[in-house]
């Protein structure tokens, strides 16, 4: 179930018990979460602490956040800049700003777990060039930080026995351009929807999609830049021919 399924079915207050369930947590890891301020102090009812549907935002949010790799002092530093009175419509939008933009994250994977990934032995070599490409990244401690996912790309490039200072200089320039693109993406994110949405600039109807209108520019934005590569090479390389 989604944090925007869960936001909108939950109705009342519950119990701590309560609480964990429906964020899919134990009540060992709300306490944790509660010590370390990452959560708002429950409603009090004589003895018993109630939450809402905000502290039941904010659980999902903090557990979606783990799960992607946050750590407990980025999570904390970033609630700090959510108001205290974020409703769950609210804390979504902040969750979606939080989105990774790939589905999955690096995983550190040992030789041999890395070679059953790619289907096929992996000498040094091979790792060298993998390294070279950007898609796999050797530790002091011997194994590779990567994203199985993104193998058979590094694979392809090394099979083509290109030199490999073609493919370091090829990583530099790529990386700086996406880079400085990213930042340049993001700074429009920042100026067009997210201040306004903070300041309460937006329409009633375009806070209320904010969190989706985010989610959906993920992959339209990935699929502009490709093309808008793919274009930008097509040209580089005819006006190269043409001057050859």
């Amino acid at each position: 179930m989604s944090a925007t399924e869960l936001f909108e079915q939950v109705e009342g207050l519950r119990t701590v018990d309560e609480l964990a369930a429906a964020a899919g947590v134990t009540v060992r890891t709300v306490r944790f979460y509660a010590t370390k301020g990452l959560l708002p102090p429950p409603l009090l009812r004589g003895r018993t602490g109630l939450y809402g549907p905000d502290h039941l935002a904010r659980l999902v949010l903090v557990r979606d956040l783990q799960a992607k790799g946050f750590t407990l002092q980025a999570i904390e530093r970033f609630l700090e800049r959510m108001p205290a009175d974020a409703s769950p419509a609210d804390v979504a939008v902040y969750g979606a700003l939080l989105s990774p933009w790939v589905a999955d994250p690096p995983e550190e994977l040992t030789r041999a777990q890395l070679a059953e990934f790619a289907g096929r032995p992996l000498s040094d070599e091979d790792l060298d060039a993998l390294a070279a490409t950007g898609v796999v990244e050797v530790l002091a401690s011997g194994r590779c930080l990567a994203r199985p996912a993104d193998l058979e790309l590094g694979l392809q490039l090394v099979d083509l026995a290109v030199p490999r200072e073609m493919l370091e200089r090829s990583r530099e320039l790529i990386d700086g351009a996406t880079t400085a693109l990213a930042e340049d993406l993001a700074e429009l994110l920042r100026e067009h929807l997210f201040r306004p949405y903070v300041h309460g600039e937006l329409p009633p109807d375009q806070r209320a999609a904010l969190s989706e209108v985010i989610a959906r520019l993920r992959p339209l934005t990935i699929q502009a830049v490709v093309q808008a590569m793919q274009r930008a090479v097509d040209r580089a390389v005819r006006d190269r021919v043409d001057r050859a």
